[in-house]
């Protein structure tokens, strides 16, 4: 099974576990004293795309969600869609800038922690397709 594929079934079975416990999302998919340097980034990174793609299809839901409802003219649907691609990007931003630029410090080894920027983009994509299938259903 391909890597990525691995990580995000990994992710959304085990995301339940990680709040009750209070462990990262990125922790669960890749255990750092398990794992080799090298195998570790590569889990980091097959984590972080299989979090993104989670976080691509909760907002595709969302969009169909939305789309769905019958009660709504079509330009409210539009409106609504609309503002929620708007704040979908200014979350991309924030994550980015927060992810490139604040988490590497945040490390054990100081600035520079590569690993602690992937795990940060894991974390947050995780928490926000969470945050998006809690409000517009996971069907």
């Amino acid at each position: 099974m391909h890597p990525a594929l691995v990580a995000l079934a990994f992710l959304v079975a085990a995301v339940g576990a990680a709040e009750a416990q209070g462990v990262r999302p990125s922790q669960l998919a890749c255990e750092r004293a398990r794992l080799p340097s090298r195998a570790y980034i590569e889990c980091l990174e097959a984590a972080a795309r299989a979090a993104d793609k989670a976080l691509n299809e909760a907002q595709a839901r969302a969009r169909a969600m939305i789309e769905a409802r019958a009660d709504l003219a079509a330009v409210q649907k539009n409106r609504w869609k609309n503002a929620l691609e708007e704040a979908q990007n200014a979350f991309v931003a924030f994550r980015n800038i927060e992810c490139q630029n604040v988490a590497p410090y945040e490390g054990a080894r100081g600035i520079g922690a590569f690993e602690e920027r992937l795990a940060c983009l894991v974390d947050k994509a995780t928490a926000r397709a969470r945050e998006l299938d809690a409000r517009y259903g996971k069907h």
